[in-house]
């Protein structure tokens, strides 16, 4: 939980802080160099686990877990202080090494943990909790950004720390005693035997269709809501107070940390009834059913500019998400044989790597040519005005100068003429192709 709530404090910020143009203090860099930034973060989170998986079976859970704090320490210290692309690549590395090496290690201490009778709701239970420290992320992250973007990475950097004391007192777990020779030529054996197996690898590379939407959802729809969301009659109907809004040159709307905290809530109070309806049903089934359920919530997310087709898309995505992720986890820990748990969770960021990779790039570029607002601003005055602004920090205003139109109308016109909401349209295919390709699997696992 403390890992998770350091994690998505910065995560909810990063879009923002990297990319977009109108914040102040932000970094401001380009939409598609946001993409190169998360698919760096990615492989190193992801294909990391593939290999450490293994390693912490053999050398102990605690000392791979001191080990992987330290690093996420690091990370965040060096976001937090850097400005320069390089050495922030480099802090992203580091931070991506350290999730890389805590999360299969945490994942299979769990899985030790729990009887076959109760998995399905253990499994359940585990994303529940993690959503708990997701649901105190947007207020944290909101109060912190406000004090100042490095504070953002600071308190992270500080939660991170704490994790050393839970440590200490954490329960232990078989280790292996052999060489380390033995151990090195184990892993590596182990990692190619298991993967070639086709249904494995088969349902590892389905799975990344699910995470590059899963992607869209949280690295590239915040800054689509902020450039084209309208909360504001949702604000009203709902009598928001204040500290759940921000103000806009469109009016007061909600501020978009909040609206991921429902995602979070509704995940906290259903997962673990959810994981107890679907213990009985076919594993391959009902993860293909929640990717579709998620790909038709982002696509609503993005569908109209009224805040209530976003809510409504939230609501859909969030109950995809909670059905899949914990069946996810299921489905490979009960695939993993004795004393390769670690290998086997570490087996799923395979998908990430894969969904993650062409997430980040696919949705930077896409994003940047034809969803950014300040993009499609600068356009829109070179097409008609033949005027040549290159600074997309200034290219909305600039607009607004020449056109003398307050910023809800120009939003509306720039809608109205790009139609950025089909940027969402690849991501609906990806999905329903990822779930096609996943029920498929099933007819040859009819015993799951």
């Amino acid at each position: 939980m403390i890992e998770k709530l350091a994690y998505w404090n910065v995560l909810l910020q990063m879009p923002v802080y990297i990319a977009q143009k109108d914040v102040t203090g932000g970094l401001h860099w380009d939409q598609a160099l946001k993409g190169v930034i998360f698919l760096i973060w990615a492989l190193f989170q992801n294909i990391v686990p593939i290999f450490s998986g293994g390693f912490s079976d053999r050398y102990g859970y605690k000392k791979s877990l001191i080990l992987a704090i330290l690093l996420i320490f690091c990370g965040y210290l060096i976001l937090g202080t850097q400005r320069e692309l390089v050495p922030f690549i480099i802090g992203t590395i580091i931070l991506g090494i350290g999730s890389g090496i805590f999360r299969p290690t945490l994942q299979a201490s769990v899985s030790l943990t729990i009887s076959t009778d109760i998995e399905t709701k253990a499994w359940g239970i585990y994303v529940m909790l993690i959503n708990v420290a997701v649901m105190l992320a947007p207020p944290l992250s909101k109060f912190m950004k406000d004090i100042s973007w490095s504070a953002v990475f600071f308190a992270s950097a500080g939660l991170t720390l704490l994790n050393l004391l839970v440590v200490v007192f954490y329960r232990k777990l078989p280790e292996n005693n052999s060489s380390i020779a033995e151990k090195i030529k184990d892993v590596f054996r182990n990692i190619f035997n298991n993967l070639i197996k086709s249904d494995i690898l088969l349902f590892l590379i389905s799975m990344s269709g699910f995470i590059t939407v899963y992607m869209q959802f949280y690295e590239t729809l915040p800054n689509f809501i902020i450039d084209w969301s309208d909360t504001s009659n949702l604000a009203k109907s709902f009598r928001m107070p204040e500290f759940m809004l921000i103000n806009t040159p469109n009016g007061k709307m909600i501020s978009y940390e909040w609206i991921y905290n429902l995602n979070s809530i509704l995940i906290i109070l259903f997962v673990v009834i959810i994981s107890a309806i679907t213990k009985k049903f076919n594993r391959i089934k009902t993860i293909s059913i929640g990717i579709i359920f998620a790909s038709l919530g982002l696509q609503l997310c993005g569908f109209s500019r009224e805040g209530y087709y976003l809510i409504a898309g939230v609501i859909i995505y969030t109950f995809g998400e909670m059905t899949v992720n914990p069946k996810f986890l299921e489905h490979l820990s009960k695939k993993a044989k004795t004393g390769q748990k670690a290998l086997y969770m570490g087996y799923l960021n395979l998908s990430y790597t894969i969904g993650l990779s062409i997430g980040a790039l696919s949705g930077g570029i896409i994003y940047k040519h034809y969803g950014e607002k300040a993009h499609l601003a600068s356009k829109y005055l070179y097409d008609n005005y033949g005027i040549v602004e290159n600074n997309l920090s200034l290219a909305f205003d600039k607009l607004r100068e020449v056109t003398n139109q307050n910023s809800s109308v120009l939003t509306n016109i720039l809608w109205e003429h790009y139609q950025p909401q089909f940027i969402w349209l690849p991501y609906l295919i990806i999905g329903l192709i990822s779930a096609f390709f996943i029920f498929k699997l099933n007819k040859s696992q009819e015993n799951l």
